[in-house]
């Protein structure tokens, strides 16, 4: 999904599929520095699309984290970093511990409400729903969005993402009338406060895509398919794995149409960078791998 701008201070920005974010000190004291040093090349590589490498950073981060008191906020920040780099490689188990430890000291150092804890929430309900525990994340999702709203109003980036999450589950789950009105305005909200060509913009037309493609608007489901991979592409260049994401989305419309050789084209370049980049065993990659397959022996 999207991934918006680093953001320092005491700011935090999360992207539309399990935020990362870095707490950038004003100051870095010596034995902090390899704490930061880490944590950079964590979202360094991750914004590359490099999970490995931003797993091993991020797990040096939260080595040296251990040296910070237990609830640190930048315990909780490596904590949610490293967890998000987890949820990437399909790693979920590890990944929700580490996202309920960041909402734990969120919650406590800033209270309930506050942004960081939101995103945190949002954050845990992603990996629920990547599980299929969706009864255990839908009430997360809205919890985060109500203090997203809170904390920064209704047109804000953050507004968006939570909108954007929200209506993802739904469309995942059928629900396609509740979806809608969400799914549209955190686009809307979204093209406004990042700009048209924002990877962020991508996201919130790749459940588009998928909702007008459950409502059998298979012409309307295509064209904001190609747009999301455009932007992706565009912004994170062709081997990232939110490409293989809308191209995967885009096979399964265009399979839907009955156009198979053009869905197997689509699937196959999906298939190619998510082996590349998160390995023959992730649960995506299986996933494409299964659809290719299913797809070459209906003809």
């Amino acid at each position: 999904m999207g991934l918006p701008p680093l953001a320092v201070g005491r700011r935090f920005v999360s992207n539309f599929s399990g935020g990362l974010w870095l707490l950038v000190p004003l100051i870095v004291a010596a034995g902090e520095a390899q704490w930061e040093r880490h944590m950079q090349d964590g979202l360094a590589a991750h914004r590359g699309g490099d999970y490995a490498a931003a797993a091993a950073a991020l797990e040096d981060a939260l080595g040296e984290a251990r040296d910070f008191a237990a609830d640190d906020r930048r315990v909780a920040d490596t904590a949610n970093n490293l967890a998000a780099v987890y949820r990437a490689l399909g790693r979920y188990g590890e990944a929700e511990p580490l996202y309920r430890r960041a909402f734990t000291i969120y919650e406590t150092a800033l209270g309930p409400g506050h942004p960081s804890a939101a995103a945190a929430l949002n954050n845990l309900a992603v990996v629920y729903e990547l599980q299929g525990r969706y009864a255990e994340a839908e009430p997360l999702y809205r919890r985060s969005l109500a203090a997203t709203e809170q904390a920064f109003g209704e047109a804000h980036p953050g507004t968006a993402a939570a909108l954007i999450n929200l209506a993802r589950l739904y469309v995942t789950q059928q629900r396609y009338a509740q979806a809608e009105p969400i799914a549209k305005r955190g686009l809307d909200i979204a093209e406004r406060t990042l700009g048209p060509e924002h990877p962020g913009v991508a996201a919130a037309l790749v459940v588009l895509a998928r909702l007008h493609a459950g409502q059998g608007r298979r012409a309307a489901a295509e064209r904001t398919a190609r747009r999301a991979l455009a932007i992706y592409e565009e912004a994170l260049g062709l081997e990232h794995p939110h490409c293989a994401f809308a191209l995967s989305v885009l096979a399964e419309i265009e399979r839907s149409r009955g156009r198979v050789e053009e869905a197997k084209a689509l699937y196959g370049r999906s298939l190619e960078i998510r082996s590349r980049a998160l390995g023959e065993t992730h649960p995506d990659t299986a996933a494409t791998r299964k659809d290719l397959e299913r797809l070459s022996g209906s003809r």
